[in-house]
């Protein structure tokens, strides 16, 4: 067995496509070209009958008409089992051809233990329990390159270990356990022991298991050896080694090798113009890579860093010192940044300088001046549409700031005054008073100590923190005198809070109130033909009703009735008793 599939599986798939296939290529072929004459089938009755205009042939009546053209006929293969030469390839199957039954009379002999039994080509012979032997193809012989030879396939199992099979396309002589000679068509396997050896067209394999394993294919091959650490393959497009601590990986012409954990290098391969390289040794802690797309190349040496390109030279000392070059003949710009850290930066091109230490900030571009420092600070953006003047950050008393394009105004004498003013927002805030305006939206004022008011388009908003809170917003409205009273509402419904005492929670979409008030409870809710309610004066008495009838208890049922349609309950003890239903009425009346 080879593991393919057998061929009356793939024939019975063959012939199937066939004949599914068959009738639309029959009826995609018009009349005429290779489609069968008109006639009778097996499904269909010959039918005479001339419709619509006929074609005229040169030997056809010129005053009559042709006969009606040929309906298309599925067309089914002559052998629907054949496979096709190329789907064969393909798929592939068991065995190429499997013999078909024997034919003819069945002839039997017995002698002294032997058996013998033959039928056309076929013949089996069978000594118990030493001797067994299967043959087709007696008699029978095929053409071969070399001329005629045998045609016949014998297996047979001799001493009960010794197997042996002798064919055209495949040869086995097997010792169990110990020796396997093994051959189907050109390819054969030798096994003794822990060696085998195999050939194919183009291909090889040696093992000595478990030492060595060797193989070679059209395309590549393999090696492996545990006891040396090694094990390689390789093909077209890629490899890979590992022997001990060096290790070679290459996909296409990108390869990476090295010894690890010191040495590790790496080449693309690229001719294009794209290649890169690199090589890493942890030891040293060095690392260098290059690329050539874009002219770069970085060296790591320690706290040693190199870094170059088109358009800039980078040298730093990490983490103290950081340097960059630009380079504006080879495409980049003019610029020049130097960092001694945590003394000062300083970095000057065509656009700008900048200068930062520890006492101040100095920026200029050709729109921008900025100065920063503890005390003062003074910048100036958009060529002066905006500037900001300001005494502080560390004890912030004096701000200025204004932007003419968009019309803003900020004025601050800290902690006393702060003002604003843009096309938006008016905000003034003093220790005492405050205002905030979105302009055409809303206000709020603030008044110490904790007093809000807030009035907007769509409601208003008072507080007295932490006590005090009213408003209302479009339809919903509050009401708080913390902790004491609580109130919500809205169209959806209403929650109201006396606490401790009263509770009261009602849903206008589903009609339905519950109320607690000191220890009485009242519960309504809406159901089919009206309302559901119940009221308890806890824990003395209850009573309700409903669509259908009412209920009273005393104690929770200690004593109580109950009248649902013509069912009638008391209840004594707490325990129901049914003294009125409509099965009690029908045995009553009959």
């Amino acid at each position: 067995m080879t593991g393919r599939v057998p061929g009356f599986a793939y024939r019975t798939l063959a012939c199937a496509l066939a004949i599914g296939l068959a009738p639309a290529l029959a009826i995609a072929q018009p009349a005429g070209r290779g489609a069968p004459p008109s006639g009778p089938t097996q499904s269909r009755p010959t039918q005479n009958k001339k419709v619509g205009p006929q074609a005229r042939g040169p030997d056809d009546d010129p005053g009559g008409q042709s006969p009606l053209r040929g309906e298309p006929q599925a067309l089914v293969p002559q052998d629907p089992l054949a496979v096709p030469e190329e789907v064969d390839k393909r798929i592939g199957s068991d065995t190429d051809e499997r013999p078909p039954a024997p034919t003819g009379e069945l002839e039997r002999s017995v002698s002294s233990g032997y058996y013998q039994e033959t039928r056309g080509d076929y013949r089996f012979r069978f000594v118990p329990p030493l001797y067994l032997e299967h043959t087709r193809g007696v008699g029978q012989t095929v053409e071969t390159s070399a001329g005629a030879a045998s045609a016949e396939d014998t297996e047979g199992l001799y001493g009960m270990l010794y197997y042996r099979r002798r064919s055209a396309k495949a040869d086995a002589d097997v010792v169990f356990p110990l020796a396997w000679r093994l051959r189907e068509r050109e390819s054969r396997l030798l096994v003794l022991g822990p060696i085998a050896h195999r050939e194919a067209p183009g291909e090889h394999d040696n093992w000595l298991a478990p030492l060595v394993f060797e193989g070679e294919r059209k395309d590549g091959g393999y090696f492996h050896s545990p006891l040396l650490l090694t094990t390689s393959r390789w093909a077209e497009k890629s490899a890979f080694t590992v022997a001990g601590p060096y290790f070679r990986d290459r996909v296409g012409s990108d390869v990476d090798w090295g010894v690890a954990p010191f040495f590790v290098r790496g080449d693309n391969g690229n001719l294009d113009g794209a290649r890169k390289r690199y090589t890493l040794v942890p030891p040293l802690l060095y690392y260098t890579r290059e690329r050539e797309i874009d002219s770069s190349k970085l060296t790591v040496v320690g706290p040693l860093i190199w870094k170059s390109d088109d358009k800039r030279d980078v040298f730093d000392v990490a983490p103290l010192y950081f340097s960059i070059r630009g380079k504006p003949e080879s495409g980049g710009v003019r610029e020049s940044h130097t960092t001694l850290f945590p003394f000062f930066h300083y970095g000057t091109s065509d656009e700008q300088t900048l200068f930062v230490t520890p006492a101040f900030l100095s920026r200029q571009t050709p729109k921008v001046d900025t100065l920063l420092t503890p005390l003062f600070s003074r910048s100036t953006t958009r060529s002066g549409r905006t500037s900001l003047t300001a005494i502080g950050p560390i004890a912030p008393l004096y701000m200025r700031y204004t932007d003419k394009d968009l019309g803003t105004d900020m004025l601050g004498l800290f902690p006393f005054y702060f003002g604003s003013t843009s096309p938006t927002d008016r905000i003034l805030l003093t220790p005492l008073f405050a205002r905030v305006e979105n302009v055409g939206v809303s206000r709020t004022f603030w008044a110490f100590p904790n007093f809000t008011l807030t009035r907007g388009e769509t409601g208003w908003a008072t507080a007295l923190h932490p006590i005090l809170y009213l408003g209302r917003e479009k339809e919903a409205s509050h009401t708080i005198m913390a902790p004491f009273f609580w109130d919500f509402a809205s169209p959806k419904g209403r929650t109201t809070i006396g606490f401790p005492a009263y509770w009261r929670f009602a849903n206008a979409q589903e009609e339905s109130i519950t109320q607690v008030a000191g220890n009485t409870l009242f519960m309504q809710r809406r159901v089919a033909g009206g309302l559901d309610w119940q009221f308890h004066f806890l824990p003395v008495f209850s009573y309700g009703e409903d669509p259908t009838g009412y209920f009273w208890n005393i104690a929770f049922g200690l004593a109580g009735y109950q009248r649902s349609g013509q069912t009638a309950r008391v209840k004594a003890l707490w325990v129901p008793i049914t003294v009125d239903s409509p099965k009690q009425t029908a045995h009553a009346y009959p």
